[in-house]
């Protein structure tokens, strides 16, 4: 490897990481959640509060310091194509933990086939968040 190489190589790392530290640090997951949300469920209206709410659980259950380091990998991966099998790996885990957790923890299921339809936050921890259960002749 020669010097040019190198030094074009040792750039592009450090704009990577530079980067990678810029997401991490500004972006917000009140918006960038909701966000994402939509991009993966399709459209459906929440009240700001229900969604501050939603987000502030997952928050919560995911561990912050993981999700905001999680957003900077989606971050780094969407807009540089960059990423190992192993942060891949945990981005993808993410986005299928959130799609989730946005479906057992909302009534969208409920009303998915209603055109835009507005959702409510139930919430985690709940005793059943199965949204196709059913308690008919349980005692």
């Amino acid at each position: 490897m020669n010097r040019r190489k190198f030094l074009a190589l040792s750039a592009a790392t450090v704009s990577v990481a530079a980067l990678g530290s810029a997401a991490i640090v500004f972006e917000d997951s009140h918006s960038f959640i909701p966000a994402l949300l939509h991009e993966y469920i399709g459209d459906y209206q929440m009240d700001e509060e229900q969604e501050n709410n939603f987000v502030d659980a997952f928050a919560e259950h995911y561990g912050a310091d993981k999700l905001m380091a999680v957003i900077g990998l989606y971050r780094i991966r969407s807009g540089t194509g960059l990423g190992t099998r192993y942060t891949n790996a945990k981005v993808d885990e993410f986005e299928r933990k959130l799609v989730t957790d946005f479906l057992v923890t909302t009534d969208y299921l409920a009303k998915q086939d209603q055109p835009n339809p507005r959702v409510n936050f139930i919430g985690f921890k709940i005793a059943c968040n199965n949204p196709f259960a059913q308690f008919t002749g349980l005692s």
